[in-house]
């Protein structure tokens, strides 16, 4: 589990990308950026905009080609942009562009990116992610609890992704957290009634089993995401993560068939932990 930059590439990070903060801070929650193992991903609406890996002195910018139309035809957005028309490569659905420092901000111009936006939102979207991204803007900014990452996994995971990790204040006032892992579920996501459960445990049961691994992981991740101020709140400028891992499911929608469900899986597992949303008036 590595979830941070080196000192080299975290220094190139806070230079480079300066302007990108501020455009993320003033997104109020529609972008968001999420650190990895020496390379970032940019986020819109819950899907990875970009993934941005550094590269000796460049950088390489992979997105997917379907974000990257230009109207209906086969164009690509950037082929009439003499500057960058140049620097991309296909890797299946994705195009790789290698991008000096210098172009990072034309790239990433506010012409282009309102382009990908619409892009994103032209494609089917999962209601579950639209729920993960109306859970993250609405909690931004509290200093009881801090979404710190979204659709986590590490080799060990084979593939399976968990929802969100939070950090969760122990004591008002303290920079004492422990993780909170949610899940997010449909009332109609026939996992509910009893496979969210087996997968809510076993994801526990490996964050519990590697907990030394993660703690210094996201305490690292935070201190580095906290210091390109794109946030307020949590205030500190570092935290310490607590072994008191708890997981939560979050059930929204359909509410008749929810409630069905939730029976099941409280039968299934008696000490789970799960709030219902609802769009009840």
């Amino acid at each position: 589990m590595k979830r941070y930059f080196n000192d080299q590439k975290y220094l190139k990070f806070k230079k480079d990308f300066l302007f990108l903060f501020e455009t993320v801070r003033s997104s109020v929650g529609e972008l968001d950026i999420k650190l990895r193992d020496n390379y970032f991903n940019l986020y819109y609406r819950g899907n990875s905009l970009a993934k941005i890996t550094f590269k000796d002195d460049e950088y390489q910018i992979s997105i997917h080609r379907k974000f990257l139309r230009e109207g209906k035809g086969e164009g690509l957005i950037f082929d009439n942009d003499p500057r960058l028309c140049g620097l991309k490569k296909a890797s299946g659905d994705y195009c790789v562009f290698s991008i000096d420092k210098a172009l990072l901000r034309p790239f990433f111009q506010t012409k282009y990116l309102k382009k990908i936006y619409g892009n994103i939102r032209s494609v089917n979207y999962s209601e579950e992610l639209t729920f993960e991204q109306m859970v993250i803007t609405d909690n931004l900014n509290r200093e009881e609890l801090f979404i710190i990452d979204r659709q986590v996994t590490e080799t060990a995971l084979k593939g399976r992704r968990m929802d969100l990790l939070a950090l969760k204040q122990i004591s008002k006032g303290e920079n004492k957290y422990s993780f909170l892992l949610i899940e997010i579920k449909t009332g109609r996501n026939p996992e509910l009634k009893k496979d969210a459960g087996s997968q809510l445990s076993g994801y526990l049961k490996h964050i519990n089993s590697h907990f030394n691994e993660w703690k210094s992981s996201y305490e690292r991740n935070y201190e580095q995401i906290k210091g390109v101020n794109i946030f307020d709140n949590p205030k500190f400028q570092k935290i310490n993560i607590v072994n008191d891992t708890k997981g939560l499911i979050l059930v929204f929608g359909y509410s008749g068939i929810a409630k069905q469900q939730l029976v099941e899986l409280s039968k299934s597992y008696p000490g789970l932990a799960y709030n219902q949303i609802t769009s009840e008036l």
